[in-house]
């Protein structure tokens, strides 16, 4: 894991301005945990942020161990608090995205650049899995990056990165580490709930298909790694092309928008979605991009519970409990 790590960290060595410090999002399970002490062992500098989201009766305990945990290791420790509310994607869905802008936020007030998170090989089956269950296309089917931009508000933060230095590891090395240091950790319950699809297919359809297809998982991870290979120049470009067309406020400006082929069109509306944390079939993006070519101001719907506003040569996102019912819906 030590090279690993290092491997991980000589990626800011050519960076003109090089963190002064690292965010590591510490749950206070056994995966962050892993993560914030291999880190601090490297002497990187480190500060670990616990998101408590209020959802368990032992939040409050969770906290106070991270905390605690923190203060043995002689690491800079800050709690944030969020509310909750359940949305189209569930209340699993409604943390997370509340989990990051909250995250992201204090890291902007803060002066912090990159964020690492615990995710390993096996979450990273479990995204592939999942995207390809969903048919979110081939893209999708790439999965986690192990460094990059972040994906939610990545238009209000383009200067955070989001880092996985252990996405390499599968859960077997964490567990290991963790015994061999002697890590106690958050076992948190909600993990165990297979009514939620990431932890269905995390208990039930991956040891599936590992008994029936032994090769499954290295196949499905080298299929990963061939698509995220393909699309990284793409993003690139993508990344590049948003700095012209999306303006400081978030809103996509639909003239310089136009003026791009149609494959850049529905690159580009897609990375505006995701950035603002709204995820669209293709055939809706397809859809969406041949609406906003109309030119027409009006609301376009995006998916349950998500429209976009056009007035003025600007589209806006919006929930749908925002949206001015005196547009025509087009």
């Amino acid at each position: 894991m030590k090279a690993l790590l290092e491997g991980f960290f000589s990626n800011f060595k050519h960076d003109e301005s090089p963190p002064a410090s690292f965010v590591v999002a510490y749950s206070g399970g056994v995966d962050s945990t892993v993560l914030l002490h291999a880190v601090q062992a490297l002497r990187v500098p480190v500060h670990a942020v616990h998101v408590n989201h209020g959802l368990q009766s032992s939040a409050d305990d969770w906290e106070l161990h991270c905390k605690t945990q923190c203060k043995k290791l002689g690491v800079p420790f800050t709690a944030l608090r969020v509310d909750v509310h359940q949305g189209n994607d569930g209340l699993e869905g409604a943390a997370r995205l509340a989990r990051y802008r909250t995250i992201f936020e204090w890291m902007k007030l803060q002066g912090h650049t990159v964020l690492l998170c615990a995710h390993h090989q096996d979450d990273q089956l479990e995204t592939v899995l999942l995207q390809l269950l969903r048919g979110s296309g081939l893209r999708g089917v790439g999965g986690m990056r192990a460094l990059g931009p972040v994906g939610v508000d990545r238009h209000l933060h383009p200067e955070l990165r989001l880092g996985r230095p252990l996405l390499a590891c599968s859960k077997a090395d964490i567990l290991n580490y963790a015994r061999e240091h002697q890590l106690g950790h958050i076992v948190d319950p909600s993990n165990e709930d297979i009514t939620l699809r990431r932890n269905w297919v995390r208990h039930e359809l991956l040891p599936s298909l590992a008994e029936h297809f032994p090769q499954s998982p290295k196949a499905l991870l080298q299929l990963a790694a061939h698509f995220q290979a393909h699309y990284s120049g793409v993003d690139a470009q993508v990344d590049e092309t948003m700095q012209h067309v999306v303006a400081p406020d978030g809103d996509l400006q639909v003239g310089p928008w136009l003026v791009l082929d149609d494959i850049k069109q529905v690159n580009t509306l897609r990375h505006w979605l995701l950035g603002q944390g709204v995820r669209c079939g293709k055939l809706k993006l397809l859809e969406l991009a041949r609406q906003l070519r109309i030119g027409k101001g009006g609301v376009r719907q995006v998916n349950k519970g998500w429209v976009v506003k056009v007035s003025k040569g600007c589209a806006r996102l919006q929930h749908t409990q925002q949206k001015d019912t005196g547009l025509e819906q087009q």
